[in-house]
């Protein structure tokens, strides 16, 4: 019987996604069978997390954090002093791709199609480099969580104002075309979903992320199969490019012709209906198999 620990929870902003995360892998790991399953919350002071690992002795560490400390590379960094073998991408692909500006930039080097992008210091006097509508992006949280829609000089001022999170973030082109996401598993894409908001929301915002029948989702995404080719690639080159491995989601516009890369998520939503696995479940890997192949393929940087 393997010895697998599930981390999660913590007390940033995507708590309860993560939460969710968790519980739905804890539930698939008892269906499968042959496992030991304990739990971590994770906590604020990581010398606590690594006391914690050390009393439960994983085999494998299940990683369930979605956003910074347990997307970004810092918590990967820890599994890999302790020599324990940990789901999703290594430390470097990670903080890479919660790095919106560094991810960017190393699309553009790989020929990755993106959105128009700017780095930006949000600050008392700061100005918006691109014409309106644009998005503004923190620099490094997950599930839409910070993004916003500017429209006029008057709502630029009002978020400046009132912005609560890290000071750099991004400033990117508005894309108003159709929203593709492929999920990608050990160097292989899987398949297509595309994501259609109420008409309330002008993008796949948190609320449209998590609020039940704010978004509609078509998977496989009603694309062609030319089309959908090229959106694996895309998703392909963009998991490469920033070195990742294990499970990923890979958002994109498609405006009938090319594929814009916005993200990568190498901490994708983690439950039956979450995007990346209803992607898995389109091509016959229900999500218990798709726990079971990712603490299969679990491994140190």
């Amino acid at each position: 019987m393997r010895n697998i620990t599930v981390l999660l929870g913590g007390s940033g902003k995507e708590r309860e996604v993560s939460l969710n995360s968790g519980k739905a892998t804890i539930n698939a790991l008892n269906e499968l069978g042959g496992f030991k399953v304990s739990t971590i919350d994770l906590p604020d002071d990581l010398n606590e997390l690594v006391d914690q690992i050390h009393e439960q002795k994983p085999e494998v560490i299940f990683n369930c954090i979605h956003g910074p400390v347990g997307e970004d590379g810092t918590v990967q960094k820890i599994f890999n002093d302790l020599k324990i073998p940990y789901t999703h991408s290594g430390a470097e692909a990670s903080a890479l791709a919660m790095d919106k500006w560094k991810s960017y930039e190393l699309f553009t080097k790989n020929s990755i199609l993106s959105p128009k992008t700017f780095k930006v210091t949000i600050e008392e006097g700061a100005k918006c480099p691109l014409p309106y509508p644009c998005m503004v992006k923190p620099i490094n949280e997950g599930s839409s969580v910070g993004i916003d829609v500017v429209s006029s000089d008057a709502k630029w001022e009002d978020l400046v104002k009132n912005w609560t999170f890290s000071s750099e973030s991004i400033v990117q082109e508005y894309l108003k075309h159709r929203e593709i996401h492929v999920a990608v598993l050990d160097g292989v894409p899987l398949g297509t979903i595309e994501i259609r908001p109420k008409e309330n929301f002008s993008f796949f915002s948190y609320e449209a992320k998590y609020v039940p029948g704010e978004a509609d989702f078509i998977c496989p995404a009603p694309i062609s199969d030319t089309e959908t080719e090229l959106a694996k690639t895309t998703a392909l080159k963009a998991y490469q490019a920033l070195g990742c491995r294990g499970l990923t989601r890979v958002d994109m516009m498609f405006d009938g012709t090319f594929f814009r890369v916005l993200e990568l998520n190498t901490q994708p939503g983690f439950t039956a209906t979450s995007l990346a696995p209803q992607i898995a479940k389109s091509q016959g890997i229900s999500f218990a198999e798709l726990v079971r192949k990712m603490v299969e393929t679990a491994q140190c940087d």
